[in-house]
């Protein structure tokens, strides 16, 4: 009886091991994925890749306005709505589609005399922004403009009309910058670049406009302004971490 009981005994205590094994090897797989991954316990080095990409800009916008001023708001509203509608619709006898016409702001404010007490009239000021696709009709545009009532040109910037084309050149070109970092320490340090773990873009700024504020009067001899786009350069930076072997 004694020996069927501890014979009993060990059957369990031998069936609590198995299934004790059974139940860590549930939890192996994971453990073995982290391992062939290699990213915990491998070798890595991470650089830093930059590119660019230097563009003709093929857009332009312009910041259009015209100032008025009159001894009543009514007055004023009135002589700047005309010469603002002057200028629109000489935009647009220029082939400007509508969408790329943008009313910007419209303000009225006081104007007071010398003392700062008294208000002798009323100035107001209407801007649109104008998008050029043909850039080479953006010096004629100012001149047109100028010539029926723009007296207010606050500023021109270039652009690219797909952006997004030109950063994924600049993108590419910073990977490639980054595996030859990679690829110069791998050799320094006498190793070799295995996969690409991990790729991280690090985000950056779009070129920014230079706005220049200028107050065109037009001339009895109107001459259209030089307009030089010159280049854009698009960048993009990118942090990639590579296996060593």
């Amino acid at each position: 009886m004694e020996n069927r009981l501890l014979s009993t005994v060990l059957a369990l205590t031998a069936l609590i091991a198995v299934l004790a094994l059974a139940a860590v090897s549930l939890f192996r797989p994971a453990q073995t994925v982290t391992a062939q991954t290699g990213v915990a316990n491998m070798p890595q080095i991470v650089v830093i890749g930059t590119g660019e990409v230097k563009v003709e800009p093929d857009i332009a916008s312009i910041m259009i306005g015209v100032e008025t001023t009159a001894p009543t708001t009514q007055e004023a509203l009135a002589q700047n709505s005309t010469q603002a509608q002057a200028i629109i619709d000489q935009i647009r006898q220029l082939g400007i589609e509508e969408r790329d016409i943008q009313t910007t702001g419209i303000n009225i404010y006081p104007v007071y005399d010398n003392e700062g007490r008294n208000i002798t009239g009323y100035t107001v000021n209407n801007t649109v922004n104008v998008t050029v696709r043909n850039i080479g009709q953006a010096g004629s545009l100012i001149d047109r403009v100028v010539q029926v009532g723009a007296n207010r040109v606050y500023g021109i910037s270039f652009g690219v009309s797909d952006p997004e084309r030109v950063l994924a050149q600049a993108r590419e070109a910073a990977i490639a910058n980054a595996r030859a970092r990679a690829e110069q320490m791998a050799r320094a340090s006498g190793t070799s670049l295995g996969r690409v773990l991990f790729i991280t873009e690090n985000m950056g700024a779009s070129p920014l406009p230079i706005p220049v504020m200028a107050q065109a009067r037009p001339a009895v001899d109107s001459v259209a302004p030089p307009v030089q786009p010159g280049q854009q350069t698009y960048s993009a930076s990118v942090q990639v971490t590579f296996e060593l072997r």
